[in-house]
């Protein structure tokens, strides 16, 4: 019997049918694993890139507003994109917008103080705001 066992094994060629595909599924695994890792990295670098872009505008835009003459609220003031002699260029699908706003402070002396909102858009949705505080002369 034990005979019988040792020649089964000893004439046993190469890899059997189950040994393959079960070698085949562990490398179809590891593989996927990789490569659903190496698609999130992608899509992260991507939206860190856009949150860049939107980030440069926005302060771009405020600094623009800045050397602006003062706009009652509610109003809009200029975009940086539409200024050629600033010599931008702004990455396709990304827009900047700025609006002034009344500001009402909790003293109740508001004067001539408006908050300016810049709002970066990219592909038509909102994805930056950033708001400051500006006074007229």
């Amino acid at each position: 019997m034990a005979d019988r066992f040792r020649l089964a094994i000893s004439n046993s060629l190469g890899i059997t049918l189950m040994e393959m595909i079960i070698a085949l599924a562990m490398y179809s695994s590891a593989g996927t694993a990789v490569l659903l890792g190496v698609s999130a990295a992608h899509i992260s670098s991507d939206r860190v890139k856009a949150n860049a872009v939107a980030e440069n505008l926005a302060r771009n835009q405020m600094e623009y507003v800045s050397s602006l003459d003062y706009v009652a609220a509610p109003g809009n003031y200029a975009s940086v994109a539409d200024d050629v002699t600033l010599n931008l260029s702004i990455p396709t699908g990304f827009a900047v917008t700025a609006a002034a706003q009344t500001y009402l402070a909790d003293d109740g002396l508001s004067g001539s103080i408006e908050k300016v909102v810049v709002t970066v858009t990219r592909d038509g949705q909102s994805i930056l705001v950033l708001e400051a505080l500006r006074s007229g002369s």
